[in-house]
C-alpha cells in the first residue's frame, strides 16, 4: 500500500509552499476550512507536495498528499465516508 484515502477538514492550499509564501495559497486560506478527500502518500515522491500529519498504527507520520475532491458540506463528506469506508479527520494540515 503506497497511499491511503482519508477525508480531512482542512484549509485548501495551492502548493507545497503554503499560505505564508504563496499568494494563491493565502487566498484559499481566507475561504476557511473545507472537508476534502485527500490521497495521503505513505512514501515520499519526487515532486513537491503539501504535507499532513496522520497517525497510522499508533505512529505519527508526516506525509505528502494531493486533494482529490472537496465536499459541499459535512453531511456530504459523512455520506461519502460511510459509503466508501473512509475515515474523517477534523484537524488542520501542516504546510
Amino acid at each position: 500500500m503506497d497511499y491511503i484515502n482519508i477525508i480531512k477538514k482542512m484549509t485548501l492550499i495551492h502548493c507545497a509552499r503554503g499560505p505564508v509564501r504563496c499568494n494563491k495559497c493565502s487566498k484559499l486560506e481566507k475561504q476557511g476550512e473545507k472537508y476534502c478527500l485527500i490521497k495521503v502518500f505513505l512514501k515520499a515522491g519526487n515532486i513537491a507536495r503539501p504535507m499532513t500529519e496522520i497517525v497510522l498504527n499508533n505512529e505519527k507520520m508526516l506525509c505528502e498528499f494531493d486533494v482529490v475532491d472537496v465536499f459541499k458540506d459535512k453531511k456530504d463528506a459523512e455520506y461519502y465516508a460511510l459509503k466508501n469506508g473512509i475515515m474523517i479527520i477534523e484537524s488542520r494540515h501542516f504546510s
